[in-house]
């Protein structure tokens, strides 16, 4: 029984690995891969009650309290309408966020069964193999004429956003190596990552990455090696003289000019509907403190926007999301789904410095700030990519004395 629980349990990690691998290169085997991670971890867990111990802390238990919290806003506000589709989005985000709790949980209480040297070796091969074809994927769709490279997403923020975690994903990995060539590597897929985030075209991720880059390398290394540091900088300067006419300051003008629009009363722009969309959604959830359905903002919102016209860009997706979690939550589910939702990343913020995980708290950091500007936990190929990112993440917190070799 005990070859059939590590069997089990080395079913589910590669399963995992491979979904990750695939994030940026096929969704539809991404989806595949990762339920099949999850049903081992379910097995496994069955063959496993015994040992089941719900104690010390799993950031498992946030995961779970946010997937349930969408589940239950569904059924109390889709059920007594059935086929109401846009709630489709919701019912998928929850299950999938419930099932990814379990993963996450069971390949952190039975990590025991993977010596540290051999999840290492295979982590640098599952990010690594999906950085490169990603990047490689991005190149050829450049070369051939996309505006905005997508990668094997439908939408080139989506891609910046998942390629960028990945990136670091790969260079943490390096990190860990602790060889003087893997760390020169990690500079150079620091600064190839970010070319190909400029292709995307997507500016959250073309402000953040650097910064969370220089961020998870002085977490991880607690120190500053000068000459390296000179080196790395006067590259990136340099990567900077060179991209900033054709890439950044377009990005840069086009900023501007949009808040100077929206200023003036004019919100179809993009930035323009996001503003507007953070407006209407505070007031939403300003509005219904406890919560509401989905067409009662939607009624809500017409209504408010006939009286403030310039925030009439709002209604045209005011049937998809609003473009930040924390809004979108509140607008929907009141004071209880900020709430949680704080609570979600207090938590998993507090546990990657309470163990040192420095790619917990990137990977945290990135859903966090992205989550600003974007509703990262209702898309398919992100939600799983992160959850299988933070069940991963687990590896980096357990105790090296107690792990076999």
């Amino acid at each position: 029984m005990e070859k059939v629980k590590l069997r089990i349990y080395q079913l589910s990690l590669f399963f995992t690995l491979v979904a990750l691998a695939l994030v940026l290169v096929n969704s539809g085997k991404q989806r595949e891969f990762f339920y099949f991670g999850v049903y081992a971890s379910i097995i496994g867990l069955l063959l496993e009650n015994k040992n089941v111990a719900f104690r010390p802390f799993s950031i498992a238990y946030p995961v779970l309290l946010i997937g349930l919290l969408n589940l239950g806003w569904y059924f109390a506000y889709e059920y007594p309408d059935k086929g109401m589709n846009f709630y489709n989005e919701y019912l998928d985000s929850s299950k999938k966020i419930i099932l990814g709790s379990f993963l996450i949980f069971y390949l952190d209480r039975f990590k025991v069964y993977v010596s540290n040297i051999s999840f290492r070796t295979a982590f640098l091969l599952a990010t690594g193999l999906g950085l490169i074809i990603a990047t490689g994927y991005a190149f050829w769709q450049a070369s051939h004429g996309a505006g905005r490279v997508t990668m094997a997403t439908d939408r080139a923020t989506l891609s910046a956003y998942v390629y960028s975690v990945l990136s670091l994903a790969f260079v943490f990995a390096l990190f860990l190596q602790a060889k003087t060539v893997t760390y020169l590597l990690a500079g150079f897929v620091i600064l190839l990552s970010y070319v190909t985030i400029l292709l995307t075209g997507t500016r959250a991720a073309m402000g953040l990455y650097l910064i969370l880059a220089v961020l998870m390398t002085l977490y991880h290394f607690r120190k500053i090696h000068i000459k390296s540091a000179i080196v790395f900088l006067c590259v990136v300067a340099a990567l900077g003289v060179i991209s900033y006419k054709p890439f950044i300051k377009p990005k840069v003008d086009q900023t501007m000019r949009e808040i100077t629009q929206f200023q003036q009363g004019q919100d179809r722009t993009s930035l323009g509907a996001r503003f507007s969309m953070w407006t209407v959604g505070l007031q939403n959830g300003l509005n219904h403190p406890v919560g509401q359905s989905q067409e009662n903002r939607i009624e809500w919102t017409a209504a408010y926007t006939k009286t403030h016209p310039h925030l009439a860009a709002s209604m045209m997706y005011i049937k998809v999301h609003l473009h930040n979690e924390f809004i979108e939550k509140f607008s929907l589910q009141g004071i209880p789904g900020i709430v949680l939702l704080l609570l979600f990343f207090i938590t998993l913020l507090l546990e990657a410095l309470k163990k040192n995980n420095a790619l917990l708290l990137t990977t945290t950091l990135f859903l966090f700030l992205y989550g600003l500007t974007d509703v990262i936990l209702l898309s398919s190929e992100a939600v799983l990519f992160f959850l299988t990112l933070f069940a991963l993440s687990t590896y980096f917190s357990r105790s090296l004395a107690k792990q076999p070799v």
